[in-house]
């Protein structure tokens, strides 16, 4: 049994060979990945259906396995949710790479007092601007 199938087995759910392979390319993953990157990965492993993937997404995410990130063109992108903590830090949007990176270090700070009746599963913050590589190439250092 692979890792993925066992974070699923272990949230109490079903694995099946598409949910485990699309947590699998998450698990690996370096950076948050779009829809079509994890379909490109997929595509080393065989032929997948891009419908079949993003149900597996949605599935993943509805589990808390995953989160979604909001991207450039308000594309989704996904990222494997850590267990030990609730999805509470920021995510830098590259201009012109259109790369989202993770920035734990930087975690929103929570409202003193919220409505009655309310409760919070996760914060999100984007920070939009260029990303180091970026910054590099366009300056030629």
């Amino acid at each position: 049994m692979n890792i993925a199938e066992q974070l699923i087995q272990n949230a109490g759910k079903r694995s099946t060979p598409i949910r485990s392979a699309v947590l699998g390319v998450l698990l690996n993953a370096k950076d948050v990945l779009s829809h079509s990157e994890v379909l490109e990965h997929l595509q080393q492993l065989g032929a997948f259906d891009r419908v079949t993937v993003y149900r597996a997404l949605d599935w993943l995410v509805t589990q808390g396995l995953v989160h979604k990130v909001a991207g450039a063109g308000r594309a989704w992108r996904f990222q494997v949710t850590r267990s030990e903590s609730m999805h509470r830090h920021a995510h830098f949007q590259c201009h012109h790479c259109h790369k989202v990176f993770c920035l734990p270090e930087i975690q929103p700070t929570l409202p003193n007092e919220l409505p009655s009746n309310f409760s919070i599963d996760s914060i999100e913050l984007n920070i939009k601007g260029i990303c180091a590589d970026c910054g590099r190439a366009m300056t030629g250092q």
